[in-house]
C-alpha cells in the first residue's frame, strides 16, 4: 500500500467535501443530474473511509439526502435523466456510472449503518428504473459506446438482468476506435481521460474482458510524449472542444498509476509520479476508486533512474498550468527528442530546452465550422520554460477563406512540409438550357455561401491561392518558410503568447492591445526565459495587421480568435518569407 499517497487523496477528497458543504450546499436544487451525483459520490466516498474526518459523520445526512431528492426529481418517467441531450443513455450512463461506484463503495462495507442503507435503497431504485432504457438506447458520439457499455456492466455486476450482457456484446462488436498511432478516432485527451479509458477499465474489470485493457495501455503510451512540463497535455489535434483548451494533465494520474502498478512499468511509473506534483483532479472520487479498483491503492514500481532528478515547484492553484526552471529536466517519460502522430500529422520536438509542437491535420471544412471536426488553425507552438509562443497562426486576404489549415503534412528530411490549396469562383451567365422564366434556381452551398443561383450549372473562372510551409525545428530553434503560389494578396502572421511576459522590438497596432513586429527581431520575456522571433517585415498600408476567422464565423458574429498577447507579421503573398523563434535562458 501507498500509504503518503493515498493520505493526500484523502485529505484533497476532505477539502473538497468541506468546500462545497461550506459555500454551495444549498444550490443543490439548481444542480444537474451529473453534478448532483458526483456531489453525492463525494461524499459516500469520505463518509465511508476510516481515515477521513467525515468518517461517519451523520451531519452529511441532510445533504445526501438533498442530492437524492434532486437525482429523483430529474430521472425521466423511462428511467432517464433530462438535459441538454435530452434523455439521452449515454449522458445518463455518466451518472449511473458513478451510482453505481457510489453502491459498491456502501456495499464494501460489513455494516452500513440507518444513513447508507437508505442511500443504497434509494440510488437502487434510481438505477433499476433506467434499464430498460439504458439497454435499448442509442448514442451519438463515438466514446459514448464505451460510457454506456461500463454502466450497463457496472449495472448488471449491481442487479443482474437479462439482455444487459448481449447488449454490451452489440456494442463492442463494432471495435474499438482505436487508429494504428494508439489514439481514438476523437484524438481527445479530455474523452480520453473522462470516458474511453475509464470505461474500457470498467467493462473489461465487470465483464472479464482484460483483452480491453490493452487500449488502454496503447492510447496511455501514445500520449506519454505529448505532456508540457507547465502541467497541460497538446490538444491542438483533438477533434473535440479541448481543441481550443490548455488541458490540464491531472486526470492522467490515475490512469498512469493503474497501469504502472498493475503491469509494473517504470515508464507510466514515471508518468504518475510526476502527475501527482499537480493538484488532484476530482479527488474524492479518486478515493473511492481507491478502494474499489486495488492497483491504485498500491506503491509505484522503480521508474527510470532519471526521474528521481526531477523536482516540481510547489504545487499551483487547482486547474492552473504550472511554469518549470528549463533547467530542471522532465521526467524521462516525457522526454523523447521527438515524437508523431502519424493519423493527424502532429509532431512534437525537444531540444536545447524548448519544445516545439507542429499540426498539419486539419479536417476538411465543409461547409463550415462543426462540432466533431478537428479545426484549430493553429500549425506551431513553441515554448521555452515559462515563456509560450502557444498559437502561431496565418490569414490570407482570400475570399474570406479563413485562415490556413493544413490538411497534409509531408516529412522531408528533418523537415515538415504544410500545405493547402484553396480555391474560389466567378460565375459565369447560366447556359441557354438552364434558364427559367421566373428565375428562380435551386439553392446551393459553393464553397462560400449558399445563394439561389444553381451554382452547379453555371461556367466558372477558377481562383487559386496554395500556400507551402516548411517547418524545421532543430537545436532549440523553429524556421519557417512559407511560400505562395496563385493570386497575389495580403497575408498576416498571428503569433499568440501566454500572458505574464514582456515583449520587446515590436510596435501598438492602433488602439486594439495588438502589436506588429516590422523590422529585426522581437522577443518575448518570462522571468529569464526567452522567445525571440522574427524578422519583421515593412510596414504595408494594403496588409493588415489582425486575425480573420472566415466567413464562416464572421457571418455569425463568432470567432475562434486564440487568447492572449497578440504580434503580427504582415505583408504580401508574394515568393517566400522565411522566420525563426529561438529560445534561450538568460542567466543571472
Amino acid at each position: 500500500m501507498d500509504t503518503s499517497f493515498l493520505e493526500r487523496v484523502v485529505e484533497a477528497a476532505d477539502q473538497e467535501v468541506a468546500a462545497f458543504l461550506a459555500t454551495h450546499d444549498d444550490d443543490v436544487t439548481a444542480l444537474a443530474h451529473r453534478p448532483a451525483m458526483a456531489r453525492l459520490l463525494a461524499m459516500a466516498a469520505v463518509f465511508t473511509d476510516p481515515g477521513s474526518r467525515f468518517h461517519r459523520q451523520e451531519r452529511l445526512g441532510p445533504a445526501m439526502g438533498r442530492c437524492l431528492d434532486r437525482l429523483e426529481a430529474l430521472q425521466g418517467p423511462a428511467g432517464l435523466f433530462d438535459g441538454t441531450n435530452l434523455c439521452s443513455p449515454p449522458d445518463s450512463a455518466f451518472t449511473l456510472n458513478d451510482a453505481c461506484l457510489t453502491l459498491r463503495l456502501i456495499r464494501g462495507l460489513a455494516d452500513a449503518g440507518p444513513l447508507l442503507e437508505e442511500a443504497d435503497a434509494r440510488l437502487a431504485a434510481i438505477v433499476s428504473r433506467s434499464v430498460d432504457a439504458m439497454v435499448a438506447g442509442g448514442v451519438h458520439t463515438p466514446n459514448h459506446r464505451w460510457e454506456l457499455c461500463a454502466a450497463l456492466a457496472q449495472i448488471n455486476g449491481i442487479q443482474p438482468r437479462a439482455g444487459i450482457g448481449e447488449r454490451i456484446g452489440q456494442w463492442l462488436a463494432e471495435g474499438i476506435d482505436q487508429l494504428p498511432d494508439g489514439m481514438y478516432s476523437e484524438r481527445s485527451p479530455l474523452y480520453a481521460t473522462a470516458v474511453t479509458n475509464p470505461s474500457l477499465l470498467t467493462i473489461a474489470d465487470s465483464t472479464d474482458r482484460p483483452q480491453l485493457l490493452d487500449h488502454v495501455r496503447r492510447n496511455l503510451t501514445a500520449f506519454l510524449p505529448w505532456f508540457s512540463p507547465d502541467g497541460t497535455v497538446e490538444s491542438v489535434f483533438s477533434r473535440r472542444q479541448d481543441q481550443w483548451m490548455a488541458f490540464s494533465a491531472a486526470p492522467f494520474l490515475y490512469l498512469y498509476r493503474r497501469f504502472a502498478v498493475q503491469d509494473g512499468r517504470g515508464d507510466f511509473a514515471a508518468a504518475a509520479g510526476w502527475l501527482a506534483g499537480f493538484p488532484l483532479h476530482e479527488p474524492a472520487k479518486l478515493l473511492g476508486l481507491t478502494r474499489t479498483d486495488p492497483f491504485l491503492a498500491g506503491a509505484l514500481p522503480a521508474a527510470p533512474p532519471l526521474s528521481v532528478t526531477f523536482a516540481p515547484q510547489a504545487a499551483p492553484a487547482p486547474d492552473a498550468p504550472r511554469s518549470l526552471d528549463a533547467a530542471s529536466p522532465p521526467p524521462p517519460a516525457l522526454t523523447p527528442a521527438e515524437a508523431s502522430l502519424d493519423s493527424c500529422g502532429a509532431y512534437r520536438f525537444r531540444s536545447a530546452g524548448s519544445v516545439a509542437t507542429v499540426f498539419g491535420g486539419c479536417d476538411p471544412l465543409d461547409p463550415g465550422a462543426g462540432s466533431g471536426l478537428a479545426t484549430n488553425p493553429t500549425f506551431l507552438r513553441f515554448g521555452h520554460g515559462a515563456a509560450l509562443l502557444s498559437d502561431v497562426r496565418l490569414s490570407r486576404s482570400f475570399f474570406d477563406l479563413g485562415p490556413f489549415r493544413s490538411q497534409h503534412t509531408v516529412r522531408r528530411g528533418s523537415s515538415l512540409v504544410l500545405s493547402e490549396e484553396l480555391e474560389a469562383n466567378f460565375y459565369q451567365p447560366l447556359p441557354g438550357d438552364k434558364r427559367r422564366v421566373d428565375g428562380i434556381y435551386v439553392l446551393e452551398h459553393e464553397g462560400r455561401f449558399s445563394a439561389g443561383m444553381e451554382f452547379s450549372a453555371r461556367p466558372r473562372d477558377v481562383h487559386r491561392l496554395g500556400t507551402e510551409i516548411v517547418v524545421h525545428a532543430e537545436g532549440g530553434q523553429v524556421g519557417l518558410d512559407i511560400g505562395f503560389t496563385g493570386t497575389h494578396t495580403a497575408f498576416a502572421l498571428e503569433l499568440t503568447f501566454r500572458p505574464g511576459g514582456v515583449l520587446e522590438g515590436v510596435q501598438p497596432v492602433g488602439a486594439t492591445g495588438t502589436f506588429q513586429l516590422t523590422t529585426g527581431t522581437g522577443s518575448y520575456r518570462v522571468g529569464n526565459h526567452v522567445i525571440e522571433f522574427g524578422p519583421g517585415l515593412p510596414l504595408d498600408p494594403d496588409a493588415p495587421a489582425g486575425y480573420n476567422p472566415g466567413e464562416g464565423y464572421r457571418y455569425l458574429n463568432g470567432t475562434n480568435a486564440s487568447d492572449g498577447v497578440k504580434v503580427y507579421i504582415a505583408g504580401r503573398t508574394v515568393g517566400s518569407h522565411g522566420f525563426t523563434f529561438r529560445g534561450y535562458t538568460v542567466r543571472g
